[in-house]
This record gives C-alpha cells, sequence and structure tokens, in this order.
C-alpha cells in the first residue's frame, strides 16, 4: 500500500501523499501507534485541535489472506487520555487494502458547525458537506447515503453520541450486508470523528482488485494453510454454530462472568442471554449464525439476531455486549438485551462502557437490576443529550465521579470488559498493564498455573496482539509468529522471522507506553481498582491479589 491520504479538516482540502520508506513495514495498530507517537502533542485535548485521527487498514488489507481485513483506528483517546487503537472487522479494512490506501489521517478542526462526509474512492478523497446527516442515528446515515453511492460502499460513521463529544462514542464500520453493525467501540474515538466535524467516510474500490503477492506461489500455499489450521480449531466450529456469545454460560460457570456490577461471578440467568439456548431461540425465529464480520473470514462467528416477531433486530451480537448489557445490569431477557444492544450501535455507542456506566448508576441508586425498562429509558436519554444521559455517555468513570461513587471498575478510565479478573488472573494483568486500558482485545487468559507464568503469558499475548492488530488478523484466527512471517515475506518479498514479527509487538507496546508516560499516565495508572483486590468474589472467592512488583514486569523486555 503505498498512499496517504491526508485530510485537514481546516481548510478542507485532501492531500495524497507517497508512503515514506520508513513507514513501509507498518500497518494497522503498528502505524496508528506510530502516527501519534511523532506526530501529536502527547498533553492536547483529545477533542482539540492538536489531535488526529487515523484510519490504517494492517498489512494483509486487500490481499487473499484468511481473516485479514480488520481496520485499525488510533488517535488520543477522550476516555483514557493516552493512546488509543480501536479495531474492527466489516469491509473497510479490504476496501483502503485495494484501494492502496496505507492510512486516511485526519487533522485540524473546521471553523463551520455542520457536518460533512469524506468519500475515498480510485481518484482520490473529496470531502462534503453533509448538514442533511447531523443528528440522525447510524442505521438512517448509512441508509441515506448508500441511496446515494450505492450499495456496494463501505461506511464507517458515527452517530448522535460522536457528535456529542461523548467519551463512549464509537465508530460504526458496515458489514457485508451494509448494516452499520461493528464498531471501533473502545476510547471513545467516535467523539474525536466528531469533534473535527466527520460524520462519515464513505469508501468506494469500484473498479479495483485483489492485491497481488510478490511470490504469488508461496503466499497462496501460506494462505491455504493458514486455512487448513483455522478450520481445525475447535473454536472455529463452537463460534460458527453460537458466535462468541456463546460462551456467556461458560464463563457464568467458572465464575468469571460480570454480574451486578462485578458483585458475583455467575449470573443465574445465563443461558437465556447466552450459550446454546441463544442460538437455538434465534433459528426458531429464522435468524442465524456463522456469518463473516468481514470479507475473507474463516472463522465465521458473527450472527443475525431476529425478535419475537421473526424479524430483524441486530446483528454481531457479541459476547461482550450480551454480559455487559445483561448479567452485568441483572437482565435476563434476550430481547431486551439485543434491543439496547441495537440502540448502542445506532447511537454510536461502546456497549461494554456504557454496561459499566449503567452498572455504577445502579450503586448512585438510579435504577434496581433488572429493571429492563428502566434502563432501556437511560440509554435512549444519552441520544437525547439530558443530563443523565450525557454523564451516562461520558463512560464510567465520569459517571462515577458525578454520583460521588468510589466502586469504580475502570484502568486508565477505561470500564473494565467482560471478563473478572478475580477469576482471570491473567487477564486481570492484561487489563492493568495494557496501555490501551482495560480492553478484552488486548489479552484474554483462562487459564495459567502461577504468577511468574500468568506475568510470561500477558506480556507474550499482548506481543502477539500487536501482531495481529498491524496485519489486521482477527484474533478469532490464532495465528501464530511463524504465519505472520510467513504471510508479510511471501506477499511483500521480504525475509522476516518470527522474531521480526515479535519485534515490531515490541516496538508498537514501547512508543504506546511512551506517549502515555508523556501525556501524565504513569505506573501508578497500571493497577486494577482495589475492589478487585479487596473483594471475594463469588462463588469461588478469589482476589486479584498480584503484588505491583509483578506487575512491573510485564513491560520489561528486550
Amino acid at each position: 500500500m503505498n498512499k496517504l491520504i491526508r485530510i485537514d479538516m481546516r481548510d478542507l482540502t485532501a492531500v495524497v501523499e507517497d508512503t515514506p520508506a520508513d513507514l513501509i513495514g507498518l500497518g494497522g495498530r503498528a502505524l496508528t501507534s506510530h502516527i501519534i507517537f511523532t506526530e501529536v502533542p502527547p498533553t492536547c485535548h483529545p477533542l482539540g485541535k492538536a489531535n488526529k485521527l487515523i484510519f490504517a487498514p494492517g498489512l494483509l488489507a486487500g490481499t487473499g489472506a484468511p481473516n485479514a481485513g480488520r481496520l485499525s483506528i488510533g488517535a488520543k483517546s477522550p476516555l483514557t487520555e493516552g493512546t488509543k487503537e480501536a479495531n474492527v472487522g466489516g469491509t473497510a479494512g479490504q476496501k483502503l487494502g485495494r484501494l492502496d490506501i496505507k492510512a486516511i489521517i485526519i487533522e485540524g478542526k473546521p471553523d463551520s458547525d455542520g457536518f460533512y462526509i469524506i468519500k475515498v474512492d480510485p481518484s482520490g478523497a473529496a470531502i462534503i458537506p453533509a448538514p442533511e446527516l447531523s443528528g440522525l442515528g447510524n442505521y438512517e446515515t448509512t441508509a441515506n447515503l448508500q441511496n446515494t453511492y450505492g450499495e456496494k460502499v463501505s461506511i464507517l460513521c458515527i452517530g448522535p453520541a460522536g457528535e456529542m463529544g461523548l467519551a463512549a462514542a464509537s465508530i460504526a464500520s458496515t458489514d457485508p450486508e451494509g448494516r452499520p453493525s461493528r464498531h471501533a467501540a473502545r476510547g471513545g474515538l467516535g467523539a474525536v470523528m466528531g469533534s473535527r466535524k466527520v460524520k462519515a467516510i464513505v469508501i468506494d474500490d469500484a473498479g479495483t482488485k485483489v492485491r497481488k503477492a510478490n511470490n504469488k506461489a508461496v503466499f497462496q500455499e501460506v494462505c491455504r494453510e493458514f486455512t487448513r489450521e483455522i478450520q481445525a480449531l475447535k473454536s472455529t466450529g463452537l463460534f460458527r454454530q453460537f458466535g462468541t456469545v456463546g460462551g456467556l454460560s461458560y464463563l457464568s460457570k467458572i465464575g468469571a462472568l460480570p454480574t451486578r456490577n462485578f458483585t458475583t461471578g455467575s449470573f443465574e440467568g445465563n443461558a437465556q442471554i447466552g450459550g446454546k439456548g441463544v442460538a437455538e431461540l434465534n433459528a426458531g425465529r429464522g435468524g442465524s449464525f456463522g456469518h463473516v464480520c468481514m470479507p475473507g473470514c474463516v472463522v465465521r462467528c458473527s450472527n443475525i439476531m431476529h425478535d419475537r416477531d421473526g424479524k430483524f433486530l441486530t446483528a454481531g451480537f457479541e459476547y461482550e455486549s450480551s454480559a455487559m448489557l445483561g448479567a452485568n445490569l441483572g437482565i435476563d431477557d434476550l430481547d431486551t438485551v439485543m434491543g439496547m444492544e441495537k440502540m448502542c450501535d445506532d447511537l454510536g455507542l461502546d456497549t461494554m462502557e456504557i454496561g459499566v456506566a449503567l452498572g455504577v448508576a445502579h450503586d448512585a441508586g438510579i435504577y434496581d437490576f433488572g429493571d429492563g425498562e428502566r434502563i432501556t429509558d437511560m440509554i435512549r436519554e444519552i441520544g437525547q443529550g439530558t443530563v443523565l444521559g450525557r454523564v451516562l455517555g461520558q463512560g464510567a468513570k465520569i459517571t462515577a465521579r458525578v454520583f460521588g461513587i468510589s466502586r469504580v471498575p475502570v484502568v486508565k478510565g477505561q470500564g473494565v470488559p467482560a471478563h473478572d479478573p478475580r477469576k482471570e488472573i491473567g487477564t486481570g494483568i492484561g487489563y492493568a498493564t495494557n496501555p490501551q486500558g482495560a480492553d478484552h482485545t488486548g489479552v484474554i487468559i483462562f487459564h495459567a498455573e502461577n504468577t511468574a507464568e500468568m506475568v510470561d503469558i500477558s506480556r507474550q499475548k499482548q506481543i502477539t496482539t500487536c501482531a495481529y492488530d498491524s496485519m489486521g488478523l482477527c484474533q478469532m484466527a490464532e495465528a501464530n509468529l511463524e504465519v505472520m512471517a510467513k504471510l508479510v515475506s511471501s506477499f511483500y518479498d521480504w525475509s522476516w522471522s518470527p522474531e521480526d514479527v515479535a519485534d515490531m509487538g515490541k516496538s508498537v507496546l514501547r512508543k504506546e507506553v511512551a506517549f502515555n508516560r508523556s501525556a501524565g499516565l504513569g505506573p501508578a495508572t497500571d493497577r486494577l481498582p482495589d475492589f478487585f483486590k479487596e473483594e471475594p468474589l463469588s462463588p469461588h472467592e478469589g482476589k486479584f491479589d498480584i503484588p505491583p512488583s509483578q506487575i512491573e514486569k510485564v513491560m520489561d523486555f528486550k
């Protein structure tokens, strides 16, 4: 990929540049984090003029590599006030790859109040006024743009939450069916996009072709073998049948499912909102599992969910959403949980952050656990921009501060996702040390025997995850360093070893940590909240008891 597109919203110009030589080996998260590290002042306001929003497909985008179409989006986060990369499926990553675009960098802010769209196609990029889209939800925005530009374009857009600058705002990406159901959710990047007055990016790759490998025969053989390995995974078969939401009952069984604002690890209503029962109920309504979230996906863990009347309700209904909007709020009615997830999709909200914020709101006495109607109204208030809605939309940390709550499940200002670290100790180490804040895509470790092992596994998983994100690979494919080295070497005619891939991951982490330190996020922020250390989690009565001296070893690598 040879082109960088810089969008300057100050004077509404788009400039296409050749990719500098020192950026050729970077893609996805490696590229977004590098640009943030080198071009964004660490102490700038996340919604101010100096921040930049970067869209970067992975190194393997637009090729025939399986599960390689994820898109990284990066900026200084309004939620954590540190570096942030959120990656997303959908069709945008593959189309940008086919267009030979290394990254789109949006900088500056316009003087006008109106919103714009950015149209990207083989001829370049254009900035187009779009006042008619202001205030629309993601579904209506997408429908309007598809009506204008065709159903085959890819769309990245924000809903009202992003327009309002809420720190829990996501950026939606259209899936292969054209629905804005995939989200770069974490870190409030939708607010950064809203602050640039960009409502949507429309990507049209008409007339382009799959990118050709330098060593076609070797690349195709590596892809075939990698595909066979993905298909042979036990997890792949389970994901196709039940999606990621199928794991909810298992997490409840082992006592790691956040329930009623992280007060217990098991939820008695788990079978109603997760597990095999959800897939069976959905099939009876005419919905289905086994869908792709992006072109080239082999795992097929996505779904299309129908309501009681057999009509489409939502798509891409994931474990994290069901856990944080369901079990964490004491709700066991599937349609209620899916309805809230659909509202978040349309408003452009991170379901995890909102689930944590709503859990905190319970402790302020605003509602009772299990009151789905009241909680649905509270999410609706976020879209309406009421005072309560704006508080919730700023995330769990701000919600707790407004209501004087000290028990707050956040790390670096970001809500803890749906794996309780008092059971999954290794996951907790990852939550604490990840430069991105507590993040479900950072590191999940179900089983590890001792502290040293958990520290080592957390370090290696974070390095490998950085490589996944830089290649544009889905974590569910479980590529190892050797496979990644073979893929990029045969495609680009490089001579990368597994150690080179690991070194790229380490470089990403070093830059992210360095940016955070300069932004004011010192080593003391690499910790879990005290209640995880103090409150035993039923049913196993576990605590997160890893000493800081061990946590500090995670980022100790050469």
